[in-house]
């Protein structure tokens, strides 16, 4: 496949260009330098007729809660117009040859995020995908209207459309205002100043931490299930997770662990956020029954490669 790859400079989207590549398929980063602004409707335009990919990963997005909340107009801008641009775009171009597989239209996979769940009761747990939709704040709504969009257009204009819903996830080259490279930061930070605590949130909460790596390899597997017509025209939602749940602090004593360092948790109310989810899990048995997917990197492993590639003289990721 040729695929065009938004968001290919950011976080999720470096792993991704190299795990399309590693399975043999051409890979187009999106605008001069990995970059286009998905807000510009003429030039995702452009863009999309230059390359004529036969699948694109769409992960160029407000990807961070705090960014949305404190800009909604532009995550809604970002994440639900860029998407309808992108969608229309692909929609305009003139089919394939009739080759096998029969349907040659583009493939569109969507990144999107489990946050539209939103604060899920414990008897929903884990998450399937027929879970109730409940987002809260700036960042949630636009998700939901981002899947919205990319579902109903696709389906308008003929599209195999993929939206994920991706669980927390992470590893090297993860900005710092995240969970874990943040916790990392602190504590390598803390061992450096030969201090004994750190500030942290509420850290009792559960969540479903996966590898950015088993992400990726997620996405490339439906994108490739896609291609080859194994789903229908129009939407497909499938969430992204491990299936279990951590306890933040479990987390942050992974760290320690590997840090050599023992640390005491301060409680910084600035940090704690009173609607958070007490425990939030996602169901990963489509992902698994479409594509045979299932997690391999260990959180150890994640938080053990977070954390060198914060450690002083760390080549970059």
């Amino acid at each position: 496949m040729r695929v065009l790859v938004t968001g290919a400079t950011g976080f999720v989207g470096r792993w991704l260009v190299r795990e399309l590549a590693r399975a043999g398929h051409e890979v187009v980063q999106s605008g001069e330098g990995g970059r286009v602004d998905v807000t510009d409707r003429a030039a995702v335009a452009a863009e999309v007729r230059a390359v004529r990919p036969d699948a694109v990963a769409h992960l160029a997005g407000v990807a961070f809660g705090p960014d949305a909340a404190r800009d909604p107009a532009r995550a809604q801008a970002v994440n639900v117009g860029g998407t309808i641009h992108l969608v229309e775009a692909l929609g305009a171009l003139e089919p394939r040859p009739p080759l096998e597989p029969p349907d040659r239209s583009p493939v569109l996979l969507v990144s999107g995020s489990a946050e539209v769940y939103g604060s899920p009761r414990p008897e929903d747990l884990p998450l399937a995908e027929t879970a109730p939709i409940a987002p809260r704040g700036p960042y949630g709504l636009s998700k939901v209207a981002q899947e919205a969009v990319a579902i109903e257009l696709g389906r308008a204009r003929g599209l195999r459309v993929v939206v994920t819903r991706s669980f927390n996830h992470t590893g090297p080259g993860q900005r710092p205002d995240f969970a874990i490279p943040a916790f990392a930061s602190r504590i390598l930070t803390a061992r450096a100043a030969g201090r004994s605590a750190i500030r942290v949130g509420n850290v009792d909460v559960r969540r479903d931490i996966g590898d950015v790596r088993d992400v990726v390899r997620a996405y490339r597997l439906l994108l490739e299930l896609a291609w080859k017509g194994g789903t229908p025209v129009g939407g497909l939602v499938v969430n992204v997770a491990t299936g279990s749940s951590v306890p933040i602090r479990d987390a942050i004593a992974g760290l320690c662990a590997e840090a050599r360092v023992m640390v005491e948790l301060v409680p910084d109310p600035e940090l704690i956020r009173a609607d958070d989810p007490p425990d939030l899990r996602g169901d990963p048995t489509r992902l698994r029954e479409l594509t045979g997917w299932r997690p391999e990197i260990p959180l150890r492993r994640t938080l053990a490669d977070v954390l060198a590639e914060l450690s002083p003289g760390a080549r970059p990721s």
